[in-house]
């Protein structure tokens, strides 16, 4: 014998509908042993139905496909930030600081 988990019933009055949802303020509401706990199911327009003919296996190669994807994708970018780094502070350290009163001063008198 098995043991339901969950049903889905369907009414066919709205005063049913409430009648089974207020069942779920009644303490001693129980089956085989168990508290009910009555909710209204979702529309089925509501429930997303593509991918359901790949099986846990599939799934799971192509969320690991997906991670290594976004791990070779955020290397490449760090590699691409720390040169870009390396070029920016390579054309920052080219001229040597210069004391600006100094300049000033010598091209003033010119």
């Amino acid at each position: 014998m098995q043991t339901p988990c969950s049903v889905f019933v369907t009414f066919e009055t709205e005063e049913g509908v409430q009648r089974a949802l207020a069942w779920n303020d009644v303490p001693t509401c129980k089956f085989l042993g168990e508290d009910l706990d009555i909710q209204q199911a979702s529309e089925p327009t509501d429930i997303i139905w593509e991918n359901r003919q790949y099986e846990q296996w599939q799934r799971t190669v192509r969320r690991c496909i997906v991670w290594i994807i976004i791990i070779i994708m955020l290397g490449a970018s760090a590699a691409l930030i720390y040169k870009m780094t390396l070029i920016s502070n390579s054309a920052k350290f080219m001229f040597p600081k210069v004391d600006c009163a100094q300049t000033a001063k010598t091209y003033k008198n010119l």
